[in-house]
Parts: C-alpha cells; sequence; structure tokens
C-alpha cells in the first residue's frame, strides 16, 4: 500500500506520516530531506553559479532505514541532522522550483516507495506517486504552524515573528513556483490540523483506510448513468439514498466520496462544491479556455467579449488561446495577444497541427477542471484529442462557412492525468448575458476599466460628461474596438 501525504511547511505531516508508517509497517519516506540534501551541499560547497545544476551529476543521495527511522545520506555522509536548519529549509524551497531539480529527485522518489511506504513531501499526490492508494492533504492555519515550528526552533535563539515570515514565505514560493507547485490533490482527504493532536489526526486517516474510501470525479453523467474516474480508472456509479436524498442533483464535476465494490463506485457524499456552471450544469470549474483563430475561421471579436464578460462574471480564472498560428498573419496575431495581454488575460498563440505551444499551454492548467469554449471550427476537439490522446469525433470545416459543424452534444470530461480535467461542450460557447447578470454589471467585467476610477457611481460610461472611462478611451488608453463590443453588448439588454 503506498500513502502520499502533501502539505505546506509546518503543517504536521511529518510527524503524523511517521506514526501512520509505524502503525502499519511501512517504510517512511521523507522526500523534504532529499530536497533539503541538496540545499545543504550547495551551502557547504559555497557553490554560487547553482541555477545551472551541472554539479546534480556529482551526487548520490540516499534514504536508509536504520532502526526503522530514514537517514538521509549524500556521497556516503550521514547528513540527517545537518539539514534541519531555516537557512536550509529556505534554500531547498527555492531550488525545488527548478525543473532539472524535480526531475533529478523523481525518480528515486518512485524507487523509495515501489514496495509500499507512507510518502510525504509538496506535489507526492499530484506529481510524483498520482496512483497512490490513498492521498491526504494535511493543512493548519499559517500561525498555528508557525507555533509549531517555533518550538522547535526557540533554542537557536530565533523568534516566533521571523518563524511567521519564514513559514508565509515558503507558503508563497511552494504554492507559485511554475513545476509542481504545492496543490490539493482533488483525490486528497484535506485534513486541517489546527485544533487536532497527532493522535487525532492519525486515527481520522486510519479510519478512511479501514472503511477502504476512495474519491472519484464525476465525468460522465447521461440521464441516471454516472460515471467516475477515480485512481486513473473508470467506473460506473450509484450514489447511496441518503445522497439523492441530501443533494437535488449529481452534476458533471463533482467531486465524490465512496467505496469501490465489485468494480462500482458507490458514491457516499460530495465534497463541497467550488462553483456550478449552470448552462450547461457542470460543477468545480477552475479554468476556462477560450479557444479562437485570427483565419478559418475569421476571429470575432465580439464574440470573444462576449465570453470574457461570461466568465469573469462566474470568477473562473481565463485562458485566451489563439489556434492555427501557423496560418495567421503574424501582425494580426501580435495586434490581438497585445490587446487582450494589456487588458490582462493570460494570452497564448497554439497550433494543434504543429504541436506548437501545447506544453506551454498544458502547464497552464495542471491540475485543474477546465471548459473549452469558441466558436465552431477553431480546433476545441483537435485540442482536446491532442492533449488526453483519446480518439475524439472531429467535425469536418465546411468548405463554404468556414465554420466546423458542431459534434459534441453533451456535457463530459476527458481526462488528461489523473488531477487534470478538459470538458468540450456547445453550451459553453453560447451563454446568454441576460441571463447571468445584470445591464449595469457588465462594465464591472471589462477588466481594464477597473484601472479608472470614475466620479459617477451608476455610470455606464456611454454618454455623461466627464466619465473617466470616456476620458481614457479618447487619450488612447482604452482599445477602441473593446469599447464598441461593451457598447454592443449592453444594446442586446434593450432587446
Amino acid at each position: 500500500m503506498i500513502i502520499a501525504i502533501d502539505g505546506p511547511a509546518g503543517s504536521g505531516k511529518s510527524a503524523i506520516a511517521k506514526k501512520l508508517s509505524s502503525i502499519l509497517n511501512l517504510k517512511y519516506v521523507e522526500t523534504g530531506a532529499l530536497y533539503r540534501a541538496i540545499a545543504y551541499y550547495i551551502l557547504k560547497n559555497n557553490i554560487q553559479n547553482y541555477e545551472n545544476f551541472s554539479f546534480l551529476k556529482n551526487l548520490k543521495i540516499e534514504q536508509k532505514f536504520i532502526n526503522g527511522s530514514p537517514r538521509t545520506f549524500i556521497n556516503d555522509e550521514d547528513i540527517t541532522d545537518l539539514i534541519r536548519s531555516e537557512e536550509i529549509g529556505n534554500l531547498a524551497s527555492i531550488i525545488s522550483k527548478y525543473k532539472e531539480v524535480r526531475d533529478f529527485l523523481i525518480d528515486l522518489q518512485r524507487e523509495l516507495a515501489k514496495d509500499g511506504a507512507v510518502v510525504e513531501g509538496r506535489d507526492i499526490s499530484t506529481v510524483v506517486l498520482p496512483y497512490a492508494d490513498y492521498k491526504f492533504f494535511i493543512t493548519a492555519s499559517v500561525e498555528e504552524r508557525a507555533k509549531r515550528r517555533y518550538e522547535q526552533l526557540k533554542d537557536k535563539g530565533i523568534t516566533y515573528e521571523e518563524v511567521l515570515e519564514n513559514i508565509k514565505l515558503r507558503d508563497k514560493l511552494d504554492s507559485e513556483r511554475e513545476i509542481s507547485p504545492l496543490k490539493i490533490s482533488r483525490e486528497a482527504f484535506v485534513i486541517d490540523t489546527t485544533d487536532l493532536s497527532e493522535e487525532e489526526v492519525v486515527e481520522k486517516i486510519l479510519e478512511i483506510i479501514n472503511k477502504k474510501l476512495k474519491i472519484g470525479t464525476i465525468i460522465s453523467r447521461e440521464g441516471q448513468k454516472l460515471l467516475v474516474f477515480s485512481s486513473n480508472k473508470t467506473f460506473r456509479a450509484f450514489p447511496r439514498g441518503k445522497v439523492i436524498k441530501k443533494y437535488n442533483k449529481i452534476y458533471v464535476g463533482d467531486i465524490v466520496i465512496g467505496k469501490i465494490e465489485n468494480d462500482i463506485f458507490i458514491i457516499e457524499d460530495i465534497k463541497e462544491r467550488k462553483n456550478v456552471i449552470l448552462r450547461p450544469p457542470i460543477a468545480n470549474v477552475s479554468k476556462v479556455i477560450l479557444l479562437f483563430t485570427i483565419v478559418e475561421p475569421e476571429f470575432s471579436s465580439i464574440q470573444l467579449d462576449k465570453l470574457l464578460c461570461a466568465y469573469e462574471s462566474l470568477g473562473i480564472d481565463i485562458i485566451i488561446a489563439f489556434n492555427k498560428i501557423e496560418i495567421a498573419p503574424k501582425n494580426e496575431l501580435e495586434k490581438l495577444v497585445e490587446i487582450y495581454k494589456s487588458c490582462g488575460y493570460d494570452v497564448i498563440g497554439i497550433s494543434v497541427k504543429e504541436k506548437i505551444n501545447l506544453d506551454k499551454l498544458l502547464s497552464k492548467i495542471k491540475g485543474d477542471l477546465v471548459v473549452l469554449a469558441g466558436p465552431s471550427g477553431v480546433g476545441k476537439s483537435s485540442l482536446i484529442k491532442e492533449l488526453t490522446g483519446m480518439d475524439i469525433r472531429i467535425g469536418e470545416l465546411s468548405i463554404k462557412t468556414k465554420r466546423g459543424t458542431q459534434t459534441t452534444t453533451e456535457v463530459k470530461l476527458y481526462s488528461i492525468d489523473n488531477e487534470t480535467f478538459i470538458a468540450d461542450t456547445p453550451g459553453f460557447s453560447k451563454i446568454d448575458l441576460k441571463l447571468i447578470m445584470k445591464k449595469e454589471d457588465v462594465k464591472n467585467y471589462f477588466r481594464e476599466f477597473r484601472n479608472y476610477k470614475c466620479a459617477f457611481s451608476n455610470c455606464l460610461h456611454i454618454k455623461e460628461e466627464g466619465c473617466a472611462i470616456k476620458l481614457a478611451l479618447s487619450d488612447g488608453k482604452i482599445n477602441n474596438k473593446r469599447y464598441e463590443n461593451y457598447l454592443k453588448i449592453l444594446s442586446k439588454f434593450d432587446i
């Protein structure tokens, strides 16, 4: 059995993992010590230009289990007791953002865990061991975590305030790093230890393991037929009667807790939803990719701006992707990228056909439930097929209209990996703004408007003399086409 435990610094995951490993008679693997080992080597050898990581080829890092406890060795030196300083911890957090370091250690971590282990770290559930039997995310308030760390370090003359700032810095570095950031796995049981003892946390974990509970994601619903994706497998699912009574509806995207019995996922409960999009119905959406093209089909700025309004109002992170850049006029592409980047959007040019920048796009959505929206013919199904490797039916592009025929008819999630899902359905591109917002709210969803404070609280930025938005427009600080589309969107509310 492999148990993956993740969590921020000072959450207590190391102590909990040690106790679990002892109770379950499993090997304990402390992956943080491996990163600290590299940091120790850098500091000991005063390596200034460490960012090329050429020195890694000189390292032999091992974790040996002596008298039931893990000991960390580097080039045969036992450094277990030498890597606990805050200086080494901070450097370990910094170097962990580099792909070279993570790639260097990932095989070692998997080798240590392969015969069964309790493994703890920052990305064990999401990256290192995504198919672990059980996943847990151990957390606590930042103040409580600082208090615990201070108790460990106060004899070294450090203050609580210094520890608190260190913990906040570590959290920022761990969560914002580009490579394998600290994230909660969608299949992880989250346990807040702020007001719990180590014994109580261990008891909760053992209860979950003894009940053989699992977490999965609803990826398809056709009438009463539900499919759940869990532990890299798809199962037919049935909810218990208590679940049907408690919840009015089960949505695609719901994260469910249950048991697997005879290859059937029995749903015992549903985790609290982050959000629900009702048209079409899907839960827990974290990002949307708005996929457009410059040509074939021709770019529609009003359609993009309407979708931006819609998903801004739903509070969902947005990525604008321009596909078919291999045939797009370069000057037009650059102009559009600049316009939307200046508004504060994450914009990327890709080519599904030529496989350009697909890896960059994938890195932006890792670990997310993503919906894909855009006009027909821009390559939505082709993109899903490329990202997932699944054989998805793709519509033929109409020669007469240069627009694709619609091929998707229902909400369905496709798994890119154990943590990342993408959905495609006609409804995501056909949102009626009048159903989700009022006319006076539209101005709030044009990001560039937020840079200017209008003197009139109820100003619609149309005719009012002295309006800050109109002044910015006349000064060329707001794009004319975007403003024209704003007016077009407003006009639809009067019809």
